[in-house]
């Protein structure tokens, strides 16, 4: 009695999956880059800390950079639009009514007198903000 058993083809490699989902992990990082950007003022240069851990940052975290210009006068950014105090409290504010916690991170500038910080907390007080931190980065290692 002959028995016709077929062989089974071999299972080779598909290649349309794989390049969907290397299109899909691209679009993905590009753009989160592009939200990393519109959140930090380049000009500032955070202080450093000695200690090794990171904070966890909330979701809806909300980042304000803080710098002095050449004449000593703040200047304040949230997403590439600068703000007074005042605007920035008014902003701050219509935050609060949407979210009772708003998390705020202050990016200040290490070379900035601390009054100015201290000015900018104070704004984030008067707008009902008490979720604050402050950014840091790990002090540079000499190699």
């Amino acid at each position: 009695m002959k028995i016709n058993a077929k062989i089974p083809e071999p299972i080779g490699f598909q290649l349309a999956p794989m390049i969907d989902v290397v299109f899909l992990l691209l679009i993905f990082f590009v753009v989160t880059q592009k939200f990393i950007l519109n959140e930090q003022d380049l000009e500032v240069k955070v202080p450093t800390a000695d200690t090794t851990s990171e904070d966890p940052r909330a979701i809806d975290e909300m980042i304000i950079n803080a710098r002095e210009d050449k004449d000593g006068k703040l200047i304040v950014t949230i997403d590439r639009t600068q703000f007074t105090l005042e605007e920035l409290q008014a902003q701050l504010s219509r935050q609060v009514r949407i979210n009772k916690h708003q998390p705020v991170r202050i990016r200040g500038d290490a070379d900035m007198r601390w009054q100015k910080v201290a000015d900018v907390i104070s704004t984030c007080t008067k707008a009902g903000v008490y979720n604050v931190s402050f950014s840091k980065q790990m002090p540079k290692t000499s190699e």
